[in-house]
């Protein structure tokens, strides 16, 4: 099976880097308590010429002090050994070496990595079977789509459902809901 996989708030705790940088940058004092959208930035009330200031004064390292989620880099390590692994993220393509540097320092094997905006058309250009994401938006386009996609449970993305989306608040979760999609393929 091809896997698609997001990074931020997927494989790695991408919410408490972001927050302890945005708060340097603003002298506010916000926690992962204080997030319910997905665009984290919306709690400091920036314009986009600020955040762009911000994300590109410490976005090497928002992304490089990101921590991995708990039984992330073990079962993504497991899920190496059976399935195809492709991390599509929309990550600016500034960032590709830090990311790179990270997943490498976690060690995270993976087949194919592509930094693009639309990870649906990503996804089916790649012929991906099922994606991996936090993303209420994406999760939504791929619902549309009639296409699968294992939404990593986030404060921002409860209220989203649909028959294709499966929900997943950890890593134990993925990897069941990936066996069950597989057995539903015919891909063992």
């Amino acid at each position: 099976m091809h896997i698609g996989i997001d990074l931020d708030n997927t494989i790695l705790d991408a919410t408490s880097a972001h927050l302890h940088y945005y708060n340097i940058a603003s002298g506010l004092s916000f926690t992962p308590d204080d997030v319910n959208d997905f665009y984290l930035y919306r709690l400091y009330g920036w314009n986009q010429d600020e955040i762009d200031a911000v994300y590109i004064k410490y976005g090497h390292d928002i992304h490089w002090n990101s921590s991995p989620l708990p039984m992330a880099v073990d079962i993504l390590q497991e899920l190496y050994g059976r399935h195809q692994l492709s991390i599509i993220t929309a990550r600016p393509p500034c960032f590709r070496e830090v990311t790179m540097d990270w997943l490498k320092r976690h060690d995270i094997s993976y087949h194919h990595i592509a930094f693009v905006e639309n990870k649906l058309q990503a996804c089916m250009d790649a012929k991906v079977d099922v994606m991996i994401d936090d993303g209420p938006h994406y999760a939504e386009q791929f619902g549309r789509a009639n296409r699968p996609v294992i939404l990593y449970e986030q404060p921002y993305n409860l209220s989203v459902a649909g028959d294709r989306i499966y929900r997943a608040a950890n890593w134990m979760e993925v990897r069941k809901h990936i066996d069950c999609l597989e057995t539903q393929l015919n891909l063992v």
